[in-house]
């Protein structure tokens, strides 16, 4: 009976990375850069493997103890390449493929282009602020667990999110 459990808790953990990989992935991404994203990625989903039994359901959902996880891998990752918040990360420019993007239609080549720049705009910005961001606007997480997540109040996120914006409205109209 305890094995038949601990089978379709290991299952029901396999789901949930399943279904937050994605978002994991880019969590990390835009914290630490594209060129150590794999191995952030990498250390969250082992760290959240290894401390499954400190998740409380009854505090917030999955979703947002994952993220905390893998944000907390990613500063202690920044931490150890002695990146301090604020400090502009490397852009790693091979994600912007330019033989790929010559045969691209117009409209498609400008998207990824706009996208490129909006990756670099963010990447100077706070650690704190770039995640509140990427948390609200991509991952669609409220005010509330994006607190939750960052463990500070709901003021400073909001905070953060309208001088984030205003930071990279001002960053991009320059590019």
């Amino acid at each position: 009976m305890a094995l038949q459990a601990q089978s379709e808790e290991r299952a029901e953990l396999g789901r949930l990375l399943r279904e937050h990989s994605q978002a994991i992935a880019y969590l990390c991404r835009s914290i630490v850069g594209e060129s150590h994203a794999r191995d952030a990625t990498q250390e969250s989903f082992e760290r959240i493997v290894r401390n499954v039994g400190s998740f409380d359901g009854g505090r917030g959902p999955f979703r947002t103890w994952a993220f905390a996880v893998s944000r907390n891998v990613c500063r202690d990752m920044l931490r150890r390449r002695g990146v301090e918040s604020g400090v502009m990360l490397e852009v790693d420019e091979a994600h912007l493929d330019v033989a790929h993007v010559g045969s691209l239609p117009d409209e498609a080549l400008a998207q990824k282009l706009d996208m490129h720049a909006l990756e670099r705009a963010l990447e100077t910005l706070p650690e704190p602020m770039r995640t509140a961001l990427v948390l609200f606007h991509m991952h669609d997480a409220s005010y509330e667990e994006i607190a939750q997540m960052l463990n500070v109040p709901m003021g400073t996120v909001m905070t953060w999110l309208h001088r984030g914006r205003a930071r990279l409205k001002a960053r991009l109209e320059t590019v």
